[in-house]
């Protein structure tokens, strides 16, 4: 299938990441998508950097914005493509025919597409990759999510469903994917490819946000499927790191044995009822 695909770059403050990210999207073996970066009216050098580059974009704004997903909501308005991906500064594609690649699995009845990502974060070293599962269970997306980096969306959705949710700081795109998925009932594929190097430095990838996090996917659960509720936090007390490490302790027939024995030992000296 023949599409136009529009590659969105959302970027504040941060011109060595949308140096990095201008350089992975203009070098793609694809030709046939637009590029919009929307940035929030940075003070950094970013202007700069996106003049330098301006010949490369469909469309380009430096202006103050209500945060992250206002920029997106931004880029979405502007785009022309039938499908968008967001790459945010910072961030990469794998390599240089991850569009190619994507572009030649298209279907007609394709509505989200999505891969699995590298998560890497170069203050600490870290590096891994991140594989999503074929089948989207509803209960994976209790404790997880697919990176939006590594999905393309039929541009389409955003008129048919809703724009982000700009109320929320991190967890509007997983409402939207949940929402489209299991309400919604869009077309979803898998495709073996690493879309993305994702940088965990970002606003989402830092641990002072997990409360937030956490909070706003309990008020999209409470929104669209309040009888889920009580499962979602039976599902997380199950997978704290106590409830992990008894898990860890019945898989093993050793440490099965060493409890064992911890607990005669244990009895032999509580008295006995009478």
């Amino acid at each position: 299938m023949n599409c136009k695909i529009s590659v969105i770059t959302i970027n504040f403050n941060n011109a060595s990441g949308l140096q990095k990210t201008i350089e992975s999207v203009i070098n793609q073996s694809y030709t046939d998508f637009e590029y919009i970066v929307i940035d929030g009216g940075s003070g950094d050098g970013s202007k700069e950097v996106i003049e330098d580059y301006r010949n490369h974009f469909t469309y380009t704004v430096s202006e103050k914005d209500n945060g992250i997903y206002n920029a997106m909501n931004k880029g979405i308005k502007v785009a022309k493509g039938d499908f968008v991906i967001f790459m945010n500064s910072g961030d990469l594609f794998y390599n240089e025919n991850i569009l190619e690649n994507i572009a030649k699995t298209i279907s007609v009845d394709d509505e989200i597409i999505y891969g699995d990502v590298l998560l890497r974060n170069e203050d600490t070293n870290m590096e891994r990759v991140q594989i999503h599962p074929e089948k989207l269970n509803f209960s994976y997306f209790y404790k997880q999510t697919i990176c939006q980096q590594s999905c393309i969306i039929k541009r389409s959705l955003f008129d048919a469903i809703f724009l982000y949710n700009e109320d929320f700081k991190i967890a509007s795109d997983w409402e939207f994917f949940i929402y489209a998925i299991y309400i919604h009932k869009v077309k979803i594929k898998k495709i073996d490819l690493i879309v993305a190097i994702y940088d965990t430095r970002g606003v989402s990838g830092s641990s002072n946000y997990k409360q937030i996090f956490k909070k706003e996917r309990e008020d999209t659960l409470n929104k669209y499927f309040p009888f889920f509720v009580e499962d979602y936090k039976q599902l997380l007390a199950y997978s704290s790191n106590r409830s992990q490490e008894l898990l860890q302790i019945e898989k093993s027939v050793f440490w099965r044995k060493v409890v064992s024995i911890i607990f005669r030992i244990i009895l032999v000296f509580i008295p006995k009822k009478k």
